[in-house]
C-alpha cells in the first residue's frame, strides 16, 4: 500500500507546488509594491514632499495594477489565506498603508491635487466597495445568530 501511496503523495505535492509558484510570486510582488507605496507615503510630511515623491508613488501603484492584471484574485487570496507565513506580512503592511492614507487624507492631501488624484482610486468609495462593506456587515450579523 505504501508503495503506491507515497509516490502519489509526492506527485500531488509537486503539482501543488507548481500551481502555487505563480501565486507565491504574485503575493511577493503584492507585498513589495505595497511596501513601496507605504515608504513613499511616509516621506510626505509637507506639500513640497508630495511633488518629490509622486513618481515613486506612481511606480508603486503601476506595479500593483500590473500584478492585479496578471493573476486571478480569487486564486491569489486563496493562496495568501492558506499558505503559512504569507498572510501576516500583508496584514501588517496593509495596516501601515491604512495609517498613512488616513494621515494623508487628514492633511487634505497636503493641498496637492496630483497626490489626491493619484490616490483617489484607493480612497474613494465606489458603489462596489460600499456593497462589499454592506455584505461583510450582513455576514457578521448572520454569524451572531
Amino acid at each position: 500500500m505504501n508503495r503506491y501511496l507515497l509516490p502519489s503523495l509526492f506527485a500531488v505535492s509537486a503539482l501543488y507546488a507548481q500551481a502555487s509558484e505563480p501565486m507565491a510570486d504574485a503575493s511577493e510582488r503584492l507585498l513589495s509594491a505595497l511596501e513601496k507605496e507605504v515608504e513613499a507615503l511616509e516621506q510626505i510630511q509637507k506639500p513640497e514632499d508630495a511633488t518629490e515623491v509622486l513618481g515613486e508613488l506612481r511606480d508603486a501603484l503601476k506595479e500593483l495594477e500590473a500584478m492585479a492584471a496578471s493573476v486571478d484574485d480569487a486564486e491569489l487570496w486563496q493562496y495568501i489565506e492558506n499558505t503559512e507565513g504569507v498572510k501576516q506580512p500583508l496584514v501588517d503592511i496593509l495596516s501601515q498603508l491604512a495609517l498613512q492614507m488616513a494621515r494623508i487624507e487628514e492633511a487634505a492631501y497636503f493641498n496637492h491635487s496630483g497626490l489626491q488624484e493619484l490616490l483617489a482610486p484607493q480612497t474613494e468609495e465606489t458603489p462596489e466597495v460600499q456593497n462589499a462593506k454592506l455584505e461583510k456587515i450582513r455576514a457578521v450579523d448572520y454569524d451572531d445568530e
